[in-house]
């Protein structure tokens, strides 16, 4: 199970909800393990609804078009209710059944689940949702949406319902990952470095930054994941976090700088490295050593309880100390579903929060000089009880090529 089911129903205690509401696609997936193409297309195509109240079945709600999804890959939520896409005034329909044709196994499934749907149909997903908030009286509870304006779509059903925006709440949640999670965050970070690799493989003279960028995302695709997007680049064109365009010609003591983000299984994979190829120059040396006083305090001093804010500070000032007195750019983010994952993210600020165990964070390191190019380090770990565990095993040192 993707769900924190723990952790989410102490959050929801202490902010006295009585049900969670997600429709976002990433949240639908997190609470019901549901995961189709489809989910992440259409805007509020499923909902999943997580009561806190343990006798009362939590709930997911998919479109008829998903019932062979459904099938093949179930959720474990125990209320499962179809729903027909509303078209011109009627529903859109899109299994039939012959009745010369007899049916088996996965099929007869589908036909089953279909069938249940034709007994009560509900055109469009807020039917189904008002009755399932209505029959288990949820409707008059303090329910937390993940997007507010789909508690408008309810109408009259959420007329005595307190209604709370958890869209905060929920990354709150997802940022304490479950062992499925790192489990499936593990896999990313093998896929993500055997693809980094890969492009450090094609660093060569005269080879372009596009040759080393196609490179990465050829080996993300024949690993059965999905590129996601890959900044940066070489030489003066490696600041200024992934210019548009490619051609630029690697040539001897050129960085080469990557922050390579890829998705397996809906999960990210996020990393950064710098190359050179041949001998770094006088100035790039100088720079990461004091790149590597801030990775090394860093990582020392990442374990529970300390603040992010606080974390950032330390770097930058040891960075700074030894000899990059310019180095600006230090943050740390949970990673999961999302590319970022904190408290609070939105309209371009991030929020501080309290490191905790079993968070998968990034550090993110860069530095965009205009004029000479850039430097970048990033990684994923795990925070355990005393420290962090790696999810990467480049090295962390200068890649030279």
């Amino acid at each position: 199970m993707l769900l924190n089911r723990e952790r989410a129903m102490e959050l929801m205690e202490r902010d006295g909800l009585d049900a969670l509401i997600a429709v976002t696609p990433n949240n639908v997936l997190y609470l019901s393990d549901f995961d189709t193409d489809f989910l992440y297309d259409v805007p509020w195509v499923a909902c999943a609804i997580l009561p806190r109240d343990p006798d009362i079945p939590p709930c997911l709600v998919v479109t008829e078009i998903e019932a062979a999804v459904l099938i093949q890959r179930p959720t474990w939520m125990p209320d499962q209710r179809l729903y027909y896409f509303g078209v011109y005034g009627g529903v859109l329909k899109v299994h039939t059944f012959a009745e010369d044709t007899e049916l088996k196994g996965e099929d007869l499934a589908i036909r089953r689940m279909v069938a249940e749907l034709e007994d009560e149909p509900y055109a469009g997903i807020n039917g189904a949702v008002c009755a399932m908030l209505s029959e288990t009286g949820l409707d008059k509870g303090r329910l937390g949406f993940d997007d507010t304006r789909f508690a408008g779509l309810l109408g009259d059903t959420v007329e005595h319902a307190e209604i709370v925006d958890a869209g905060n709440l929920l990354i709150e949640i997802r940022m304490v990952k479950s062992p499925d999670e790192i489990a499936i965050l593990r896999e990313a970070a093998v896929k993500n470095e055997t693809a980094l690799r890969a492009a450090l493989a094609a660093i060569s003279d005269g080879a372009t930054w596009n040759d080393v960028y196609t490179a990465y995302e050829v080996k993300v695709v024949e690993q059965g994941a999905r590129p996601f997007a890959t900044f940066n680049g070489a030489g003066p064109m490696s600041a200024g976090a992934g210019r548009p365009e490619r051609d630029y010609v690697i040539r001897p003591g050129d960085q080469v700088c990557f922050d390579s983000m890829m998705k397996w299984r809906r999960y990210m994979g996020d990393a950064q490295r710098t190359a050179v190829l041949g001998d770094a120059s006088p100035k790039l040396e100088r720079y990461w050593k004091a790149y590597m006083a801030g990775i090394d305090e860093a990582y020392s001093n990442l374990r529970p309880g300390i603040q992010t804010g606080e974390l950032r500070n330390r770097v930058i000032q040891a960075v700074r100390a030894a000899g990059l007195p310019s180095f600006e750019l230090a943050f740390t983010h949970g990673i999961g579903l999302d590319h970022i994952e904190v408290p609070f993210i939105a309209g371009g600020n991030l929020g501080d929060f309290r490191i905790e165990e079993n968070m998968v964070l990034n550090i993110d390191m860069e530095l965009h000089e205009i004029g000479w190019g850039g430097m970048f380090f990033e990684e994923s770990v795990r925070i355990t009880a005393n420290g962090s565990e790696r999810l990467y095993n480049l090295e962390r040192d200068l890649i030279r090529v």
